[in-house]
């Protein structure tokens, strides 16, 4: 109702419980179920007793992978912790995530200015403080595989992840950089792992719980 306000007010993929309260905004009349749905994970004290928990296939090519990957005596992972090599990392992302969406037809808009900018400076600010995360794969000075995600307190969220294609498929390095990311974070304290939207394969074979999302539309004038 302000001079310049805002025509419409647009919130999507909100949960509908916040940190075990109920979120105010989903009790609007606007508030409608969204399309997608959230991913979550949580594991529990014992990190292997949790991967038990996964079928045995998922397990054992989990394990291969890894085993696939460090053929290669300079392979190695990492949660990178200085700002500039995390900038560093997040171009390769970004290269990377766009040749995939390219390739499949997506129209890919990450790149853009503006949310180019935006995850630039997340990990600008965040990286310093633990609550940006880049991991990254990588076997001498070639990135094999990265993710970014953020983290508040026990809550591991992953934001943007991507490989360097069909060269490393055999050791899997999406599922791999998920699975060695989450192993290190689990040692840090970290219990629940948010997979964000979309209903994919390679979150189920990780055995996330599905988590209803809302959506807000509002006409203001």
């Amino acid at each position: 109702k302000l001079p310049d306000g805002a025509d419409l007010l647009r919130f999507r993929r909100m949960p509908i419980d916040l940190a075990g309260r109920p979120n105010p905004l989903a009790l609007l009349n606007q508030a409608g179920p969204c399309a997608l749905d959230g991913n979550i994970l949580t594991t529990g004290e014992d990190y292997d007793a949790w991967r038990y928990t996964l079928e045995k296939t998922v397990r054992k090519e989990l394990e291969r992978s890894w085993r696939v990957f460090t053929r290669d005596p300079a392979a190695s992972f990492a949660i990178v912790t200085d700002p500039n090599e995390a900038l560093r990392i997040l171009s390769t992302t970004e290269v990377q995530q766009g040749t995939r969406m390219q390739s499949l037809g997506r129209n890919y808009v990450l790149n853009d200015e503006t949310s180019a900018g935006f995850y630039r400076n997340l990990v600008r600010d965040g990286v310093d403080n633990g609550y940006a995360l880049v991991s990254v794969l990588t076997v001498g000075d070639e990135v094999v595989a990265t993710l970014l995600g953020i983290r508040t307190g026990a809550r591991y969220v992953m934001v943007r992840i991507s490989n360097a294609g069909e060269k490393w498929s055999n050791c899997s390095p999406g599922r791999l950089i998920i699975e060695r990311t989450m192993a290190a974070l689990h040692r840090d304290g970290v219990r629940d792992f948010d997979f964000s939207v979309g209903n994919y394969a390679y979150k189920r074979r990780f055995g996330v719980m599905r988590l209803p999302l809302i959506d807000i539309r509002a006409a203001l004038s």
